[in-house]
């Protein structure tokens, strides 16, 4: 909710005929009938009139096209596919015009030509899942490349629509970060929120101006969306499968389409009301007293006073930091706020796999705030000024009253939750975005399509008891209106654990679709019950060096990375060599029956003492090494902090190395006096040793050294 996110081509066809069709063929009650004129003593007028409520729910048949991702995701041919299908933009408006929305399908294993050996008991069933992406606003490609081995799919065929107005489905503000990129330099979150607010509103009145109808932009018009993706893929019912904005979308669809949802899953849960959903302030404080309290608990490195610094620093002003790149910063300069590593943490909970890591990202980025360095923040400034199509999302917001809740709750967080509200949020920018919303015409929607969902439809209503954005209170705010339903709580899962716990979520998944109308209590829920389980903290050899590089990067000053990156290559090579000659060496020697002598390889001491300057260099390198891929599988962002362990003993086998390295210097040389060596031999240690020296002063020059 925090990430900052022409027209593509939309078929221009009127829908006259389609309006046709739709009032004879559709299987549901197209025309409503409104009741005027006077009603006395509970009867009605006996020349009552009736006013027809237009509603065009045609959509074409589906429109095979090649996945526009090809490429970009791994897969065979067969096991995904893509189509277009073209319904109407507002559905309530006679002169609508159409659109094309884009979905894919990812075919179900089971369904798929499997080698002998790969061959299954499993059979491809016939009920298909439709899932409802995220965001609003989130595109395809995220959640095929997600979902495309997930145990679900294993006998299920799964289709993705891709929302109206993203990208292939009709982005209308593909520029919406860029476009008159002036006002990026917001000092404080009040002139940050007004930008967003000119921002949005610049979006929304360019949009009307090329003919966008951006009061169609909203989750009911996604359900019926979806209803129709249904009707033209020839699907009496299906199974319905969403997460985060998907299970406001899913509740929604429970009212306008329910003899259509055979089975539902909603997983991190937005109710429809949208109650309770956008105190924001509020669901940041009960996020960081979950991470604290388990700092607490386990001790955890970087957990020392962690809470009391990050408080702390929330209360420091902006940071200045000149800018490197006039293009998306015309202003020259930007400014960063000081829960940056809040921000970065909150955006870690998300997924459970990186909880080991948060701590380690929040030390390291409040220590800069501490220090007041802005400079290694130097390359943030074309990720802070914002990019991507904005538009649909920030359409659906105002319309769907998110914007307008967001600015009603704040006053209640700034109380109840002062130091986050007011670091994080201000109350005059909530309201100008509510503004603007209004301003373009796209206030919130009437209320009575947004109530709490009441509904017999068999449903599992789950929800990470870690989610950040969407916590458990509100899955438990919507459960008693599922009466058929039941309500999985995770503990210490994160946001979407159905598809993060992808074994677990396969097998249950797939349980409560074969059979939706078990009794739900009965259904085998354990693995989601008891968690991915409490996480543990691990320790991180934190340093600037990758913020050195990226700053170095946006600067376009390379040369000091290419000395570094010479100076360590050269010396990396030489140290490889010489643990792989010497070893050779001595064996070669004891090769020679007696005669080593003759080869004047100097004495053993010092070949010992090149050895073990080698090893240990060598060491360190794979230690650093081994940290760096640990700290990229737990999180890419969390290499921003440093290097996870066991890399935190890497610059303690470089100073060893170069301590070895300094003394072999010193030994080689007083060997050359005493003794007869060969040249070869010479040079090599010598090499040997100035490299060993030259990795660790490179290193304490990059911040990695062990002090």
């Amino acid at each position: 909710m925090f990430v900052r996110t022409g027209i593509a081509a939309l078929a221009a066809l009127i829908c006259g005929a389609h309006a046709q069709e739709a009032l004879t063929d559709s299987d549901t009650p197209e025309i409503a009938e409104a009741l005027v004129g006077e009603i006395a003593d509970g009867e009605l007028a006996s020349d009552l009139e009736t006013t027809p409520v237009y509603f065009n729910d045609s959509v074409s048949d589906p429109i095979p096209v090649v996945c526009p991702f090809k490429g970009d995701i791994d897969y065979e041919p067969g096991e995904i596919s893509c189509g277009f299908i073209e319904v109407p933009e507002n559905r309530s408006d006679p002169d609508s015009r159409t659109i094309r929305l884009l979905f894919a399908k990812l075919h179900a294993k089971a369904g798929l030509e499997q080698d002998e050996s790969d061959k299954k008991d499993d059979e491809d069933e016939d009920d298909p899942i439709a899932y409802l992406t995220g965001g609003p606003g989130a595109s395809i490609p995220h959640y095929v490349g997600r979902f495309k081995d997930h145990d679900v799919l294993k006998v299920r065929d799964i289709y993705i629509l891709q929302q109206r107005g993203i990208e292939e489905s009709g982005a209308f503000c593909p520029f919406y970060g860029t476009v008159r990129p002036e006002p990026v330099a917001a000092k404080n979150q009040l002139e940050l929120d007004l930008q967003s607010a000119e921002r949005l509103r610049n979006c929304l009145e360019a949009a009307k101006a090329r003919g966008v109808d951006i009061t169609a932009y909203n989750t009911v018009e996604n359900a019926h969306d979806v209803r129709a993706l249904r009707h033209a893929l020839g699907f009496e019912t299906w199974n319905v499968w969403g997460i985060s904005y998907g299970s406001h979308l899913g509740q929604m669809l429970t009212q306008v389409d329910p003899d259509g949802i055979r089975a539902l899953v909603i997983d991190g849960i937005v109710p429809n009301s949208l109650e309770e959903t956008m105190r924001f302030a509020k669901w940041l404080a009960l996020d960081f007293e979950k991470l604290f309290k388990r700092c607490g608990e386990t001790g955890g490195p970087h957990c020392d006073g962690l809470e009391e610094r990050f408080y702390a620093v929330l209360d420091q002003p902006w940071v200045r930091v000149e800018a490197v790149d006039d293009e998306t910063t015309p202003a020259g300069e930007f400014y960063i706020p000081p829960y940056l590593g809040g921000f970065l943490a909150f955006s870690m909970m998300y997924q459970q796999d990186k909880y080991p890591a948060i701590p380690a990202v929040m030390d390291h980025l409040i220590e800069k705030f501490e220090d007041g360095d802005p400079s290694l923040f130097s390359g943030f400034g074309g990720i802070l000024s914002g990019s991507g199509d904005q538009g649909m999302s920030s359409a659906i917001r105002c319309n769907d009253g998110y914007i307008q809740a967001a600015a009603d709750e704040l006053p209640r967080d700034l109380e109840e939750y002062p130091a986050i509200a007011s670091a994080v949020f201000s109350l005059k920018g909530a309201r100008a975005l509510a503004q603007a919303c209004i301003d373009a015409g796209v206030g919130p929607r009437d209320r009575k399509d947004y109530q709490l969902v009441e509904t017999e439809i068999p449903t599992l209503i789950i929800n990470g008891m870690w989610d950040p954005i969407t916590l458990p209170a509100l899955a438990e705010l919507i459960a008693p209106g599922f009466s058929n339903g039941r309500l999985i709580l995770v503990p210490y899962a994160g946001h979407g654990p159905t598809h993060s716990m992808n074994e677990c979520s396969g097998r249950v998944l797939t349980a409560f679709y074969d059979d939706p109308g078990q009794n739900l209590d009965g259904l085998d829920a354990t693995c989601f019950e008891e968690g991915p389980g409490a996480p543990d903290f691990i320790s991180y050899k934190t340093t600037d060096l990758p913020l050195k590089a990226v700053s170095l990067l946006a600067r376009d000053e390379r040369k000091p990375i290419v000395i570094a990156g010479a100076s360590a290559g050269l010396s990396a090579l030489t140290l490889g060599l010489g643990l792989i000659l010497i070893p050779v060496g001595f064996l070669a020697r004891l090769g020679s029956f007696g005669r080593a002598s003759v080869l004047a390889t100097g004495d053993g001491l010092t070949r010992f003492l090149a050895f073990l300057t080698t090893l240990s260099a060598s060491g360190a390198f794979g230690l650093l090494g081994a940290g760096a891929y640990s700290a990229s599988q737990i999180a890419e962002e969390s290499l921003i902090a440093g290097f996870a362990a066991p890399a935190t003993y890497a610059p303690w086998l470089m100073l060893v190395a170069a301590l070895l390295g300094a003394l072999l210097v010193v030994k080689t040389i007083a060997m050359r006096l005493s003794q007869p060596v060969r040249m070869g031999t010479f040079l090599g240690f010598i090499l040997i040793g100035i490299s060993a020296v030259a990795i660790f002063v490179t290193a304490w020059c990059w911040d990695f050294g062990p002090f």
